[in-house]
């Protein structure tokens, strides 16, 4: 798609549009912003109108035979990269120093994006903070991070930064997947909060059972149930907080409306709640850190027994 034609990011393409249109393309952008808020789609847009032969008031024609190719991932100036694994290697990086220092076979700039730039380890970001000390003239690079703070601030300081917002409630629903049922339509508009790609790389529904299991696990003190790796036990702790959350809401508020699990369950001690909520934010915070499954599972039982009781909700 063309740059504008992405929904609900105004001062963001703004931004964008107000570069192409003077000609003041910079030569690395750094664009953040929560996953699944559509900075890859951004990204590849952006890449299509500096590269477009047949632009239109600075954007991108997204018809002509370089925009199709860059669409379709087979343009051969136009990379983007993602973390092999939990982080990006100073191999992948030299790889794309090599792919910047050539000249264009066919565009205009050679363009690599990165995806979750800030999964660089030391050593690719110090061999890539050298390429943009001083990038070749016919580059772009494009940094994509949900966590900038997590990157380097020498690079970071180096880049023109764009920021990418939540979506509204309305929006987002318009976006969501063609087809989840009108109640998952509801559960993961709400539960992406403004983030509507994540409807499209992930099963929340799938996910939302999973949840009810391994709580039901928890509660009973089974001790054999483990995450099956790092993605799972990330996306069950977001969960969790979620019915944290649920649990909270139903304590102050009284309204079963607003909850997204509606049998949602435990004690009503929002304080001991609310001290749940931060344990578990707390260790999804130390997730970078290549936590051990088995030992955060025990202490994510302790937690959620202690809040929920052997009675609590099923999360279903």
């Amino acid at each position: 798609m063309a740059l504008k034609n992405i929904i609900g990011q105004d001062r963001a393409l703004k931004v964008l549009l107000g570069t192409l249109v003077r000609d003041r393309v910079p030569s690395a952008l750094l664009v953040s912003g929560e996953a699944g808020i559509g900075k890859r789609a951004a990204a590849l847009s952006y890449a299509k109108a500096v590269n477009c032969s047949t632009p239109v008031q600075g954007d991108s024609c997204d018809t002509c035979g370089s925009c199709r190719k860059i669409q379709s991932g087979a343009h051969p100036d136009v990379t983007v990269l993602a973390p092999e694994g939990d982080e990006i290697k100073i191999d992948t990086i030299r790889r794309v120093i090599e792919a910047l220092t050539l000249s264009p076979f066919e565009g205009k700039k050679k363009v690599v994006i990165i995806e979750e730039a800030e999964r660089m380890n030391r050593s690719a970001a110090n061999a890539f903070l050298k390429t943009l000390e001083e990038p070749p003239d016919h580059s772009l690079i494009v940094l994509l991070s949900s966590n900038p703070d997590g990157l380097p601030s020498t690079i970071r300081s180096r880049c023109a930064a764009v920021r990418f917002n939540p979506l509204s409630a309305g929006v987002s629903e318009g976006l969501a997947d063609d087809r989840l049922t009108d109640s998952d339509r509801a559960f993961v508009t709400r539960l992406v909060a403004g983030r509507p790609g994540l409807s499209m790389t992930r099963d929340f529904a799938e996910e939302r059972q999973r949840f009810a299991e391994h709580l039901d696990s928890m509660l009973r003190g089974e001790p054999g149930q483990v995450w099956q790796d790092r993605t799972e036990m990330k996306s069950w702790i977001e969960m969790a907080l979620v019915y944290l959350r649920d649990l909270a809401v139903k304590v102050v508020t009284g309204r079963k409306d607003l909850l997204f699990f509606s049998d949602a369950g435990g004690q009503d001690d929002l304080g001991k709640i609310l001290q749940a909520f931060q344990r578990l934010e707390s260790l999804k915070a130390l997730m970078e850190l290549n936590l051990n499954r088995q030992v955060s599972w025990s202490y994510t039982s302790v937690t959620m027994r202690e809040t929920l009781g052997t009675e609590g909700g099923h999360g279903r």
